[in-house]
């Protein structure tokens, strides 16, 4: 054979090689999300709901809205709903990716599906307040849902608790 159709092949089996792991890792990264993903769960100040998104590589291949205790009572009691105010609970790394980074992340509101959810079965069990009293405890922690920080949110439903407690 002559040096330069050596070369050549030589050349076209490095491009095809190249070419066939280039195609092999855009397939992994967009068919196999599972590879390396992200969930992402926010909880909706205005309205209650929680938000789930599943991201591969800066892309949403999974998103859903799901009810709350906390909502269904929202809807329940007749408040209006509000336009969407999102914030960051938590975020876990799915896949092989979770291997490398820190696998959950509890954001600053991270406690506040818990909470809300407390909240939502302490009243609940109100049996003795009538649907005012009920509507008036609904509206005051709505307000410091949409107004205070976690931490205020947080003794709040503690208070709850302990009070339950000592009835």
């Amino acid at each position: 054979m002559q040096p330069g159709r050596q070369m050549k092949k030589r050349t076209k089996i490095i491009a095809s090689v190249l070419l066939a792991i280039i195609v092999a890792a855009i397939v992994i990264a967009f068919g196999c999300p599972q590879v390396a993903a992200t969930r992402n769960s926010y909880f909706d100040t205005s309205n209650g709901q929680l938000k789930v998104q599943c991201v591969s590589f800066g892309r949403i291949y999974r998103e859903s809205v799901e009810e709350t205790e906390y909502s269904k009572l929202l809807k329940k009691f007749g408040f209006e709903e509000l336009p969407a105010d999102w914030k960051p609970a938590n975020s876990a790394e799915l896949g092989i990716r979770r291997l490398f980074e820190t696998q959950h992340v509890h954001h600053q509101f991270a406690k506040l599906p818990t909470d809300a959810t407390t909240f939502a079965a302490w009243l609940q069990l109100q049996e003795r307040a009538s649907e005012q009293e009920k509507r008036e405890q609904l509206n005051k922690f709505r307000t410091l849902v949409r107004e205070g920080t976690p931490e205020q949110i947080h003794e709040y439903v503690k208070g709850l608790q302990q009070n339950a407690s000592t009835k």
